[in-house]
């Protein structure tokens, strides 16, 4: 099914508020869903909306509200979201977060409790719009699936961070785990059957594999950190460094048994205006962005992207042609729009094989 971005959003936010969330709080995140459907995210987009609808309904993610503030100062504040979805409180601690950057070097947000945030790279572009550098870090404290550099049992979890940087063109968007494979792209694997492309898990008696089923074994089997075998301490220190800014920092960690799912989130924004210049930073960024497309590609290789790159293109694509649903996904919410009596989306919408 091909429909339209906005019609996208309208029909994930009219599923939302039939659910119950509050109008605002489901405007936004339908918005940071489709978004990541448009940056190609796939796993982190509207196949997020059964999931979701699931978790409003148990009572997992919190219907209305605002973020609970514990301090706050002139460059930095501290929230417990109570469980509120992850993409209205991160996209309104951006926002905040943008304001005062235009008067203090850096600003700093720490956030506990966070509902699901979604794809970090969805955010990144709220900071560098503004000429911005935006630094981010989350995790899960309930979810254990990454046994640190040279253990087995799981400790960490995939421990994403990102980083937006300006440029004089498109910006510079960085999202990655910090482990070797994110758990939902191991599932995917899964799922389809297929092992993945290298040995990027430990099974339970610590032996790398590349066989997904590692995971759901008893006792399970963990992520290695990003490097691998040989040199997954890079990973498992940038892990360390997640659980630092996203955890601790936020006073929800591993240490208060925390059960249910939610996050902890550290962002960071650097105005570049008040260190050595914006012009300076734009020129320099720009001209690392150019000598990276100049440089000669591998043998049979493409010419190099930079971060981000394909993901923008893939949006601008899809906001000309439109966004495909796959049918799969609509049948998986056809208990939902039976339920809430929502119709399919797109009345004039073009179904795809």
């Amino acid at each position: 099914m091909l429909i339209s971005v906005g019609d996208a959003e309208a029909f994930a936010a009219t599923l939302l508020e039939a659910a119950g969330l509050e109008q605002q709080l489901a405007a936004s995140v339908a918005n940071v869903l489709v978004a990541a459907d448009r940056l190609g995210h796939r796993t982190h987009g509207l196949a997020l909306l059964a999931p979701y609808l699931t978790q409003i309904e148990t009572g997992s993610m919190a219907l209305s509200g605002a973020p609970e503030v514990l301090s706050d100062s002139a460059t930095t504040f501290h929230w417990k979201a109570n469980r509120l979805p992850g993409a209205y409180v991160l996209t309104a601690a951006i926002d905040e977060l943008a304001r005062r950057a235009q008067h203090h070097p850096v600003v700093t947000s720490s956030i506990a409790e966070c509902f699901h945030i979604g794809a970090l790279q969805v955010y990144l572009e709220a900071a560098t719009r503004h000429d911005l550098i935006c630094l981010m870090a989350t995790t899960d404290p309930s979810v254990r699936s990454v046994a640190p550099f040279g253990g087995i049992e799981p400790v960490l979890t995939s421990n994403p961070m990102a980083c937006g940087i300006p440029t004089r063109g498109d910006p510079i968007l960085i999202d990655l785990c910090t482990s070797t494979i994110s758990n939902a792209g191991a599932m995917g694997y899964a799922a389809q059957g297929h092992r993945l492309p290298g040995p990027w898990l430990l099974d339970n008696q610590g032996q790398a594999s590349d066989n997904p089923a590692v995971l759901s074994a008893t006792p399970k089997g963990t992520l290695l950190p990003l490097g691998g075998t040989d040199l997954g301490y890079k990973g498992f220190g940038l892990g360390i460094m997640v659980e630092a800014l996203a955890l601790a920092l936020s006073g929800y960690g591993r240490t208060t048994a925390n059960q249910m799912f939610g996050e902890g989130v550290f962002v960071q924004l650097i105005n570049p205006a008040h260190f050595a210049g914006r012009e300076m930073f734009l020129d320099e960024m720009q001209g690392l962005v150019d000598a990276s497309h100049a440089s000669q590609p591998v043998p049979g290789g493409a010419s190099v992207r930079m971060p981000g790159e394909r993901a923008l293109g893939r949006r601008r694509q899809v906001d000309a042609d439109g966004l495909q649903l796959p049918l799969s996904l609509l049948a998986t919410l056809q208990p939902w729009l039976t339920k809430f009596g929502v119709d399919r989306p797109g009345a004039s919408h073009h179904e795809v094989g």
